[in-house]
């Protein structure tokens, strides 16, 4: 299929979302005739005329790939969806025609030179909701503040997102393309020497992408820091060649995001950390193998400790049984972080928790408390899969401390903890037929494929 024939469909599938929406609304007593999604308005930093890097509002993103603030999208089920692009006469900055695009033909497309003039061309709005970053701008359209982001209808809005769509899909498989070759040449210059800066700004000419415009900032960690879970400091020589690479980073496309992580050892690193990091390797494409549809996300976090405490149980980190590891809650401080989250528009997509279309929460375990996905997978989420194992001293000192800890070997563990840690990470389609990698086909692990 073209990309206007996959827009296309996109967009009839959004309009059957959309109309789902406004009925689940109506049932709780909100009557409503269709949307206002609004790209958001630009925002300063505090006491400062400094703009802060401005993002679309998710919502209006999925409707179009128009980049830049205050453009709407006005969506009324069962209608072409009439798009308003908000492009200022200006010297300061830029304003340049729209390029034509596949998307164009498939709505109404209309430009203005300012907000204010955004009124007149979508007409009256009642009965029409907003969806936005600013109360304000809703107010100017004359859209009552009670109809700003109404609950009854943002909950099964919010839960759709989750299934993506073909052209969702294509649009994150560019972006994947984009930061495997990142990835490919990040190690590339990890194995040359490079420092953490040094690799990083290879990843950007790699990608094509500038820093403002990649999903989230890079990880680049070396060695012991590669156990720091968001680590964004970026070195130079002073803490050059490493010997251990953590590389967590992804690229956007039409402003959907990849999300892809590896870890590489060069020769001479202990070799009990290179068994973990090819065990990791293993276990992940065996997680990835669960995205089913039916199968509970938490299914997959549960599998991942089990497999990592029979890994540590294996390389004599823990020495007790595997089950008594995982008993214990002894891999737990080694793997602290949930096993993944939903991935689109944002790199954590929202609803991950949602119980219902009309909400509700589905908590994690108390044990897995940062677990981001608690949802059943269906055909059409999109996931992240990214087990790991780390040596965190913080984490690991409350380990030492507690009567678990007798059961490590402790002198492994500091032998050890100079290297750091461990992360595999994939983006995974669920498809009726199992589980799709969208990423490992475009980027090799440690273990080659």
């Amino acid at each position: 299929m073209t990309n206007a024939s996959l827009y296309k469909s996109h967009l009839e599938t959004m309009d059957r979302c959309l109309a789902d929406a406004l009925e689940r609304a109506g049932a709780k007593g909100l009557a409503l005739e269709g949307v206002l999604f609004h790209a958001g308005r630009a925002e300063t930093y505090h006491v400062d005329d400094k703009e802060i890097p401005f993002e679309s509002t998710p919502h209006f993103r999925r409707w179009v790939p128009l980049s830049g603030p205050e453009h709407v999208v006005l969506a009324r089920p069962g209608r072409r969806p009439l798009v308003v692009r908000v492009n200022p006469r200006d010297y300061w900055y830029e304003a340049a025609p729209v390029a034509p695009s596949y998307w164009q033909e498939s709505v109404q497309f209309a430009e203005v030179a300012d907000f204010a003039e955004v009124a007149g061309v979508v007409g009256p709005l009642s009965g029409v909701a907003y969806v936005g970053n600013s109360p304000a701008a809703a107010s100017e359209l004359g859209i009552d503040v009670t109809l700003v982001e109404p609950e009854a209808l943002m909950k099964p809005l919010d839960w759709h997102r989750a299934a993506k769509t073909a052209h969702e899909v294509a649009l994150v498989e560019v972006a994947a393309q984009k930061a495997a070759e990142g990835h490919r040449v990040g190690r590339k210059a990890f194995e040359g020497g490079a420092s953490e800066r040094e690799i990083h700004y290879a990843y950007l000419q790699a990608t094509g992408q500038l820093e403002h415009e990649l999903p989230f900032e890079t990880i680049i960690a070396l060695d012991a820091k590669s156990a720091t879970l968001h680590y964004h400091t970026k070195r130079g020589r002073e803490a050059a060649p490493g010997k251990v690479f953590l590389l967590d980073a992804g690229a956007s496309h039409e402003g959907y995001a990849s999300d892809i992580t590896r870890t590489w050892a060069l020769p001479g690193v202990d070799p009990v950390f290179v068994e973990l990091l090819e065990g990791v390797d293993e276990l992940e494409r065996a997680l990835v193998a669960m995205v089913t549809p039916g199968r509970p996300y938490l299914e997959i976090h549960q599998e991942a400790h089990r497999r990592v405490a029979a890994l540590l149980a294996k390389v004599g980190v823990s020495k007790a049984s595997p089950e008594e590891t995982l008993e214990l809650g002894i891999s737990r401080p080694f793997l602290p972080h949930g096993v993944g989250h939903h991935l689109g528009i944002q790199v954590h997509d929202i609803g991950g928790r949602q119980a219902t279309p009309d909400g509700g929460l589905l908590p994690p375990p108390p044990e897995y408390p940062y677990l981001r996905n608690t949802r059943t997978l269906e055909p059409g989420h999109l996931v992240t899969i990214e087990p790991g194992i780390y040596f965190i001293p913080m984490l690991l000192e409350k380990l030492r401390e507690s009567a678990a800890g007798a059961r490590v070997d402790w002198a492994l563990v500091d032998r050890l903890t100079p290297c750091g840690g461990i992360r595999i990470e994939d983006d995974v389609l669920c498809t009726p037929a199992g589980a799709r990698d969208l990423t490992r086909p475009l980027i090799q692990g440690p273990r080659g494929a």
